[in-house]
């Protein structure tokens, strides 16, 4: 479960390397909103985009499947993991 306090550290270390929402939305190729969405709280993660961002936030423990990634493949991955 994501707290407060992860949300603030999350938060914390994109301003400690310089990077904004706008930077790690355009990183992992999602929209702006779906990135504040999460540091804010409002998104938890769970499914697509919001699953790819609190994951590479460092917000959810899981793996970020690839564009083109079949469900089996992404299965596979997850198991090796």
């Amino acid at each position: 479960m994501t707290t407060k306090a992860h949300l603030e550290e999350a938060r914390s270390r994109l301003s400690r390397i310089g990077k904004t929402a706008a930077d790690v939305a355009a990183d992992l190729g999602v929209s702006t909103v779906v990135v504040r969405g999460v540091l804010d709280g409002r998104l938890k993660g769970a499914h697509g985009d919001a699953h790819k961002v609190a994951v590479a936030l460092g917000l959810k423990d899981g793996i970020i499947v690839a564009d083109g990634m079949t469900i089996a493949e992404a299965i596979k991955a997850a198991a090796a993991a």
